[in-house]
């Protein structure tokens, strides 16, 4: 459908005829061709999409119809898209002339003679203005139909027309003599004040500026700057939630407009003269219409409604505050162990380009990563990414070293010499304990993979053991990691496999006795060996096997000699 036509033919048939919009809409017109002896024979005539293509709908009230009955118009059947509608309501009046005048020429026979001198009778009443040659009609300047000159709102259903709610019946231009017409009965509409007129005087405003109106209104709405109709402040609704107030003088058209724009545009769009195309190539010899420079706002300001889709998904998962003077701007609060939080930044103004992220120079540390190594970052498409998986690998890094830290201070509560290298993610870890009552210390390297604690930790123990003395240990220390790994959840903790380390070592360090192989004496109940001060103890001189000191006793009196190297002991250790 072409708008812009539509609004020049309706110009065109308001230049010569009564016609005004029927709520407003362009698209459908009602008035009369002609108005004889207090008749007003009303038509109306509706555009459908296929205009200019196809002539428009033409609706007859039953005044016409009963005037002139099976109704074929000629400049219907001969319809090209360079003729004019005005032609068509030109047709009608004609017809409806034509066919009064027999009737009126029949009243005229039949009056008596009279003595009076003969009067001449006036001719038929018409309304409308004197046809206009086709030469002239090319000349001849249009006013545009405004909204605010047609009847308001609560007037509307004095000025509804029937056809409104009767279905419609095409015309059929390709078998004129099969044409209907819609029956229906005259429309009951009042008429309108005396002080309202159906179209802007053209003497009100110039030609130009009053079809910039036009055009203007059908697309936006807008309210005009005091008295003035060439001042407007337009309403550009984006979002549902974002509609911008643009104020536009047009005074001095066709010489280029002035524009003003919100401060929230002007973080996008800085000059709009020079980066509208409209307003930057405008020509005043040729000038675009105003309506043109709101469209393209509108096109380029329709990003905002992905920035708002992308910003619905980041609140769904992230606690966020809008930026009151950017509204593509989100401040987020990333909360991690301990209920810390860490501020960051995000920009969607170049959306669906890469997002623009601000760190703090703490969360920077943290995540010790540069934003453009993240992999969200890196892998970017354009149309394919969304803002929220950057958000989620930045957060992602911080609940890792966060949670890293947190454990690094858990261990440092219990062990000592806790050692830990972001760079490759290693922590070292030493642990003491006691075997055969002689202090050893464990040193432990832990590997955190890249997806920790999604996937578990590497333990190995980094010093070495006399392996026919500690053989036991080793094989028991294995045991405790593959306890641990059979375990391991996300939720799992370093602190937690080092305390079960901690336990082991303590039940390996706890010597038992090589002859009753008991930890508890069966003779006194004391500790074989420990950090109890009070303890039932013997070590063998020379082969360094240990025993409590009843079963020693027992096995010297018994044999004289060590049960395993077969050794007479000293006399210090001789039983009493």
């Amino acid at each position: 459908m072409d708008k812009d036509r539509i609004l020049k033919e309706a110009q065109k048939i308001a230049a010569k005829y009564s016609f005004w919009m029927v709520s407003g809409n362009i698209e459908h017109l009602y008035g009369y061709a002609y108005e004889h002896q207090g008749i007003k024979y009303e038509l109306e005539i509706k555009f459908k999409d296929d205009f200019p293509n196809q002539p428009p709908k033409i609706v007859f009230h039953n005044d016409i119809k009963e005037l002139l009955g099976e109704i074929n118009l000629i400049t219907i059947n001969n319809w090209t898209p360079n003729s004019q509608v005005v032609e068509i309501v030109n047709e009608i009046r004609n017809r409806i002339q034509d066919a009064l005048k027999p009737n009126y020429q029949e009243v005229e026979v039949e009056t008596p003679p009279s003595t009076e001198p003969t009067k001449k009778e006036p001719p038929l009443e018409d309304n409308t203005n004197s046809d206009k040659s086709e030469e002239n009609q090319k000349d001849e300047e249009y006013i545009t139909p405004d909204l605010d000159v047609y009847p308001p709102d609560f007037e509307y259903e004095s000025y509804l027309t029937p056809t409104d709610t009767i279905e419609e019946k095409e015309i059929i231009k390709e078998d004129p003599s099969q044409m209907e017409y819609e029956e229906e009965p005259a429309a009951q509409i009042e008429p309108l004040p005396s002080d309202v007129p159906l179209f802007i005087d053209e003497n009100e405003l110039p030609l130009a500026i009053s079809t910039e109106l036009g055009l203007l209104q059908q697309e936006y709405a807008y309210d005009q700057m005091g008295e003035r109709m060439d001042v407007l402040n337009v309403y550009l609704t984006i979002t549902v939630s974002k509609t911008f107030l643009i104020t536009i003088d047009f005074q001095t058209y066709p010489e280029r407009p002035v524009i003003t724009l919100p401060d929230e545009i002007q973080t996008i769009i800085n000059n709009p003269y020079n980066e509208l195309e409209t307003l930057r190539n405008w020509n005043s010899k040729q000038p675009p219409h105003i309506v043109e420079i709101i469209r393209e706002l509108e096109k380029r300001l329709s990003f905002i409604n992905q920035i708002e889709l992308e910003s619905k998904k980041i609140r769904g998962e992230y606690k966020c505050e809008s930026d009151v003077s950017n509204f593509s701007a989100l401040d987020i609060n990333l909360v991690t162990y301990g209920f810390k939080e860490y501020p960051l930044r995000i920009d969607l103004k170049d959306f669906p380009r890469v997002p623009i992220v601000s760190l703090s120079s703490e969360l920077q540390t943290l995540i010790d990563v540069p934003i453009t190594n993240l992999k969200s970052y890196i892998n970017w498409e354009p149309g394919k990414s969304e803002a929220v998986e950057l958000i989620r690998e930045i957060s992602w890094l911080v609940d890792k070293n966060s949670r890293i830290q947190f454990e690094i201070e858990l261990l440092k509560e219990h062990y000592k010499n806790i050692n830990y290298d972001p760079n490759t993610s290693i922590l070292k870890l030493d642990m003491r304990g006691k075997m055969k009552t002689q202090d050893l210390t464990f040193q432990f390297q832990i590997d955190l993979p890249q997806e920790y604690p999604m996937k578990m930790p590497s333990i190995k123990v980094l010093n070495e053991f006399e392996i026919e003395a500690h053989e036991k240990i080793k094989n028991d220390l294995q045991s405790s990691f593959k306890d641990f790994y059979e375990e391991w959840n996300p939720f799992s903790y370093l602190v937690d496999v080092f305390n079960l380390i901690s336990k082991k070592i303590f039940e390996i360090s706890v010597v038992s006795c090589v002859i009753c192989h008991k930890i508890d004496c069966p003779t006194c109940s004391l500790k074989i060996a420990g950090s109890d001060t009070d303890t039932c103890h013997v070590d063998c001189p020379y082969c360094e096997r240990s025993y409590h000191k009843h079963c020693w006793d027992q096995t010297i009196r018994s044999f004289g000699k060590c049960g395993f190297c077969l050794k007479t002991p000293p006399p210090n250790l001789m039983p009493d």
